[in-house]
């Protein structure tokens, strides 16, 4: 639990593999406590509110994906930022990327804030997702706007586990992610046996994440790394300028991030009906419920790669960066075969119904794509944070495009299975190959 001494490269080394444990460790019971509280959370929540209403909170779910984009990288491009100046111990540089980041985002929630209150209830939002009447327009608004509302609020505390994740500490993090989902877990469970409405159980959903990044922004500032404090004096032009230099790439790769991840729920809502929305998002939990644990479990290599190449340790980066790989793919394997082989059974338990179901080839498919996003993601991972961010930005590009389309044309036919190929058919075709010739030249030592 001791810190090594990071005076020689050995200890480096040993504090960086230490760290990656804690965090490793901890993500770990993240997922576990996430999985739990999802198992009781997803099947109340269903039914409680039925099919339409549950595939109506998909596709909300899906609009917030999208209001991400309000951020404009910032928050993400706060990770490379941070892991730069640790890397070359420059704590005065860390606070004025943090400042100037905290203010940035507080500006634009403040914007987004006064055009929700001014025009939420001039949007059609039934039309625009294709609810058909499943639901009351009253409803569908207010649900809308609790999401949003929600989003809003924590759009400022975004920067919370970016600043952990700078420093190699997300396993602090991870402590105040529990505390949150939990707090989360119990406002729904009281919002459901209160019978309160779907805009009120939409906000309880959203409150774990308000409490776990405010309780985090406290104990970095108090705490952990107090020389982040926020500063007005310490907001300028030249950190605005190099967060945008990081942020502008990774907005753009999140416009095509979200093409590939978050479209579905609403094409689906418009080529078929809110009960396929419905399946497709029942489906896939169980996919970003493993993608997820795998991602969680490793992410903390990342951040570390960066600040051993501004260090000079680049033997220990390409040593790591294969175990980080390996580790991935044994997880993902392993994890995919377990849900083609029980993938039912597990729906069947957790829901505690039988009409909802999903045919071998669906499985299988899936077993194909998360080896493939797995692999390829692990090499984005390293291009990203080593700044090599415009290649990705027209990958993704490409990407987002094929997803929509292929999704627009095959769910009619094909509903789920439809989506799921059209989603993995670029990374299974293309990235599982280009993204590893990309980062050739990094590995060998030669970049």
């Amino acid at each position: 639990m001791r810190p090594f001494d990071s005076d020689s490269a050995h200890g480096r080394s040993q504090e960086r593999y230490r760290r990656i444990a804690l965090t490793t460790i901890s993500s770990l019971a993240v997922r576990g406590v996430g999985t739990l509280t999802g198992l009781i959370t997803v099947p109340l929540v269903l039914g409680y509110l039925g099919k339409e209403r549950f595939g109506l909170w998909s596709t909300i779910t899906t609009v917030i994906a999208w209001a991400t984009l309000f951020d404009l990288g910032i928050a993400n491009g706060l990770v490379n930022c941070i892991s730069r100046a640790h890397g070359r111990d420059e704590r005065e540089e860390a606070a004025r990327y943090v400042s100037t980041a905290f203010a940035a985002l507080l500006a634009i929630a403040a914007l987004l804030g006064l055009a929700l209150m001014a025009g939420a209830g001039h949007v059609p939002w039934s039309a625009l997702l294709a609810v058909r009447g499943a639901v009351d327009d009253r409803t569908v608004t207010w649900s809308v706007v609790a999401a949003l509302g929600a989003f809003i609020l924590g759009l400022p505390l975004s920067i919370v586990p970016q600043i952990y994740a700078g420093y190699q500490r997300a396993y602090a993090a991870n402590v105040f992610t529990m505390v949150g989902m939990l707090a989360g877990f119990a406002a729904v469970v009281i919002a459901v046996h209160s019978s309160s409405s779907m805009p009120i159980i939409i906000a309880a959903l959203g409150a774990g994440g308000l409490v776990s990044s405010a309780l985090g922004l406290l104990y970095a500032l108090r705490v952990g790394m107090p020389w982040l404090r926020f500063r007005a004096s310490a907001v300028s032009k030249e950190a605005l300028r190099a967060l945008a230099d990081r942020s502008i790439p990774i907005f753009l790769f999140q416009i095509g991030a979200l093409a590939v991840n978050e479209t579905q729920s609403i094409v689906l809502a418009h080529r078929c009906d809110l009960a396929a929305v419905a399946d497709y998002s029942i489906f896939m939990r169980l996919y970003v419920l493993a993608l997820g644990l795998i991602q969680m479990s490793t992410a903390s290599f990342v951040p570390s790669f960066r600040e051993a190449r501004e260090r000079g340790d680049e033997a220990w980066m390409r040593a790591a960066f294969r175990r980080f790989v390996q580790l991935r793919l044994v997880l993902a394997v392993c994890g995919g075969t377990a849900l083609a082989v029980v993938g039912n059974d597990l729906l069947r338990l957790w829901l505690r119904r039988s009409d909802i179901r999903f045919q071998p080839e669906l499985w299988i498919c899936l077993v194909v794509v998360m080896v493939a996003v797995t692999w390829a993601t692990a090499h984005s991972d390293l291009l990203s944070i080593l700044d090599r961010l415009w290649v990705l930005v027209a990958l993704v590009a490409l990407n987002g495009a094929v997803t929509v389309a292929l999704t627009y044309l095959l769910a009619p036919s094909l509903r789920v299975l439809g989506v799921v190929l059209a989603y993995g058919a670029v990374t299974v075709l293309v990235y599982s190959w280009l993204l590893p010739w990309l980062t050739l030249r990094i590995r060998r030592g030669n970049a």
